[in-house]
């Protein structure tokens, strides 16, 4: 197993990226990340402002994978996720959804523990305990891109999707635009409703574990994700009605490529089988996902349907 440090970071995908390690189709690669907030916070009563913030997001890596080049796909299957005993969320005024009805900033550390992650909130009179399934998730993981793109910011390449679908035993497929991929990881969640509409899941540093493979000759327009039963196609533009409108065109095209079918019949069927769903709306870029039961596309048919080659 290759190992890659959280010491060796990255806070945007750009064309420049350079390798902090190297490896080979096939090969297991563990990710020690940070949380996103650079482990700057560990304390209820720290202030958000004291810290800095041009610290989000690092991403651990990026690594060369041999044999990747421009006009491939990577397959990034996660293998495990293992997290630290403590996370953190936030609420901070002017950050998220109803960052303009907060009059002042929250920060909670929350504890994971067999199976569970514990969050005590106060109220005026007394604590409230919430306890909550773990359900970790990766909300960072991209390949350099032909442009510089922060790693707070969603995109082709990846980057901050913020999909708690991106989970132990699914499979993340991203277009190749520079030599090596260049692939970082990192802002994983033990906790994360979709929408992450206060602009934190339960943040937490750890290790995710994947294994990576090249698909020579497919470069596949948006990312991927496979899971058990359904494949996800993974949309990223700066208004959602963008997003859904390209993740719509997308699944009816892989949907008229499975089938064979015209591309007016494929758009029906959709409209029958496609779930369209939110990965994130806090990030000044939304992220969606159009969901394709396996029943009706393999990934091999929506990977032939969405190449840009």
């Amino acid at each position: 197993m290759i190992f890659v440090s959280s010491d060796k970071h990255i806070f945007s995908f750009g064309p420049d990226l350079e390798p902090v390690a190297y490896a080979k189709p096939g090969d297991i690669i563990c990710f020690e990340t940070l949380d996103c907030f650079a482990g700057q916070l560990t304390s209820e009563i720290q202030s958000i402002a004291n810290i800095d913030l041009t610290r989000a997001n690092p991403a651990t890596g990026p690594v060369f994978i041999e044999g990747a080049e421009p006009g491939d796909t990577l397959k990034i299957e996660i293998l495990d996720i293992r997290v630290s005993k403590t996370g953190v969320v936030v609420a901070l005024p002017g950050f998220g959804l109803l960052g303009d009805k907060l009059r002042d900033e929250r920060i909670r550390i929350c504890r994971i523990e067999d199976g569970f992650v514990y969050c005590t909130v106060k109220d005026s009179s007394r604590p409230v305990k919430i306890r909550l399934p773990y359900k970790p998730m990766v909300g960072v993981i991209g390949v350099a891109y032909s442009k510089k793109v922060p790693s707070t910011i969603p995109g082709v390449h990846g980057g901050n999707m913020d999909t708690k679908l991106i989970t132990r035993g699914t499979a993340v497929y991203l277009p190749v635009f520079k030599e090596g991929g260049l692939l970082a990881v990192g802002d994983v969640h033990a906790v994360m409703a979709d929408g992450e509409m206060c602009a934190t899941g339960c943040e937490v540093s750890g290790e995710v574990v994947v294994r990576v493979d090249v698909i020579k000759g497919c470069s596949v327009q948006w990312p991927i994700i496979e899971a058990e039963d359904a494949i996800y196609i993974i949309v990223s533009k700066e208004s959602l009605e963008e997003a859904f409108y390209e993740a719509s065109n997308a699944a009816a095209r892989a949907i008229s490529c499975s089938l064979s079918l015209e591309f007016e019949d494929a758009y029906m069927i959709a409209g029958l089988i496609v779930d369209l769903q939110v990965s994130q709306v806090v990030n000044v870029v939304k992220t969606v996902r159009a969901r394709i039961p396996k029943e009706f596309a393999s990934i091999t048919q929506i990977l032939e349907a969405l190449n840009n080659r």
